[in-house]
């Protein structure tokens, strides 16, 4: 009834993966009870060790919380079955992924879940923030300041995300007036911002831009 898996580090040890152009089969060398009651069962097939790096990622216009990724280098040798992935983060439960061995991507990131230890703060400077006339056109300019502090004990590793809105008329015009370093795309507007942070570390992010549009235009989210 019972296996015991003696010098064994865990079941996966007895499980041999055959792998052609088609499917991959995973072959259990040893019995395995499942009871026949209608629930489920996990049954173990293979066990890694890997080495991954981690990074903070956040987009504070949308979450003011940074997300802890791992991201994992040369996963494709492990077989990895496309399915829903239950993420344990120094023995705790920190969420679910989805795994696609399918991607073409080199790179499998995984989130570790939030991290509140790093903090972020996303707001609208109002004295920057008005609306001007200028002939038949109004003027209208915004700011906003994103503030990170990293009240972690060791150096982190941040890549922060925002976007300048993008016109798709003619008669609206967006100029982009401050953007602290980031790398713009003005295809799609985003901004990135790759940090460092020190223990204890703060730093100030600017976004600043205007849009011109003609007077008796409405435009959104202005």
């Amino acid at each position: 009834d019972g296996v015991m898996l003696s010098g064994a580090n865990s079941f996966s040890d007895f499980v041999q993966v055959n792998e052609n152009q088609v499917n991959t089969e995973f072959v259990i060398s040893v019995p395995y009870d499942i009871p026949s009651n209608n629930h489920f069962y996990d049954v173990e097939t293979q066990r890694h060790s890997v080495e991954a790096d981690y990074r903070y990622f956040a987009i504070p216009k949308l979450d003011s919380d940074a997300f802890l990724l791992a991201d994992i280098v040369g996963w494709e040798k492990y077989n990895l079955l496309p399915g829903q992935s239950n993420i344990y983060f120094q023995g705790t439960f920190v969420g679910k992924a989805f795994i696609d061995p399918a991607s073409t991507s080199d790179t499998l990131n995984l989130s570790m879940g939030r991290d509140k230890s790093v903090v972020i703060e996303r707001e609208q400077k109002g004295e920057f923030c008005k609306t001007t006339m200028l002939g038949s056109k109004k003027r209208t300019s915004k700011a906003y300041e994103i503030t990170i502090h990293n009240s972690k004990s060791q150096k982190v590793e941040l890549t922060i995300e925002d976007q300048i809105p993008l016109s798709t008329t003619g008669d609206i015009e967006v100029e982009v007036e401050e953007m602290s370093g980031a790398r713009y795309d003005e295809t799609t507007g985003k901004l990135v911002w790759d940090l460092e942070l020190d223990p204890g570390d703060t730093q100030t992010l600017t976004i600043k831009f205007s849009v011109k549009y003609p007077k008796k235009r409405i435009v959104a989210n202005l």
